[in-house]
């Protein structure tokens, strides 16, 4: 596993809240390779919808697990996690699997409650972001990656009036996140 040695056993000990901030902030960081690779097709709109719908959900820190069990279904349901021959060779193909990816396993951690789901959350990111790093130069993704991942598990607690803040963080990573994947897209 990718994931920061110190950051998994941060996650195995933390309390609910803060995994449920962890697995929120990762999927906020991945979201706009989904919605910004998907958003132009008419056939995906209600996917995207759902899928920003499901993300406010996971800053809800006051919903009930039972609230994401439907959710699980539904991402299951997104062509990104249907099985395929071919596999995953279109750079916004990789990109868009890993953003749903890692957004299934923030929502099986809101259900169970097992923190091993937050770390499969923070893995599906981290392996996106070292791919990204391989194929573009002059990159630090996965390492901007793993430094959220630490501030989020080995730094305070987060309160309400920073949990706004890390969530307009987070949306910026997303969205420089999305810029460096469009731009290979146009090579």
């Amino acid at each position: 596993m990718v994931v920061d040695e110190a950051v998994a056993e941060s996650v195995r000990a933390a309390e609910r809240v803060t995994l449920a901030v962890f697995g929120a902030s990762c999927a906020e960081r991945m979201a706009q390779l989904f919605t910004g690779l998907r958003g132009g097709d008419p056939n995906r709109t209600g996917d995207v919808d759902l899928f920003l719908e499901i993300l406010d959900e996971l800053w809800n820190l006051d919903l009930e697990g039972s609230i994401f069990s439907a959710r699980v279904d539904a991402l299951q349901e997104f062509a990104e996690l249907q099985p395929s021959e071919e596999g995953l060779v279109d750079v916004d193909d990789i990109y868009a699997f890993y953003s749903v990816l890692c957004m299934r396993y923030a929502v099986l951690y809101r259900v169970s409650g097992d923190a091993e789901e937050a770390l499969r959350c923070a893995h599906a990111s981290l392996t996106a972001l070292g791919q990204l790093d391989r194929n573009m130069s002059e990159t630090a993704f996965f390492e901007g990656e793993h430094e959220c991942q630490r501030r989020i598990t080995l730094g305070d607690t987060v309160v309400d009036d920073s949990l706004q803040q890390l969530r307009n963080s987070d949306r910026e990573a997303s969205r420089e996140r999305l810029i460096a994947v469009s731009s290979r897209l146009r090579k």
